[in-house]
């Protein structure tokens, strides 16, 4: 019985990855709006001019009910799966009982666009009880890439 509930437990774990609902703006503007994962359509393309000054890239996603306790990280990787940021460097902007906002600077997209050309934005979950968290297979989930035109 326990091996069936864990199973259950990790099948709803990635099915519920795969389809938080995920909003990238950049400033004012929404560029991608998404709720499933899927790096040949979840792409965008920007010039240095789009980024522009007071232009922020900021992402974020609706907590689900079920989910509230559970640890999400963001994670911007180049090509080669090298960590460029991670969730603490980000300024998280908002937070409430059913959204969470992530921002980066014009200043920080600019570098680290000009520097890698392409970059890859993931996020991973894991509930926050740590015998749930024990059994989960973590897995990092793709939200977009970005790429310098």
């Amino acid at each position: 019985m326990k091996k069936f509930f864990f199973f259950i437990l990790f099948i709803s774990t990635t099915l519920l990855q795969a389809q938080l609902p995920w909003k990238i703006r950049l400033g004012n503007k929404t560029v991608l709006q998404t709720s499933g994962e899927d790096q040949a359509k979840n792409i965008i393309r920007l010039t240095i001019k789009q980024i522009g000054a007071g232009n922020k890239l900021i992402l974020s996603y609706k907590i689900p009910a079920d989910e509230k306790d559970w640890i999400r990280e963001l994670h911007f990787d180049d090509t080669t799966g090298s960590g460029i940021i991670e969730s603490p460097e980000l300024t998280q902007v908002k937070k409430s009982k059913t959204e969470v906002c992530y921002s980066v600077s014009n200043k920080k997209l600019k570098e680290i666009l000009s520097r890698h050309r392409k970059i890859l934005i993931y996020f991973t979950s894991i509930p926050s009880d740590p015998e749930k968290a024990a059994i989960v297979r973590v897995r990092p989930v793709h939200i977009c890439t970005l790429i310098l035109r």
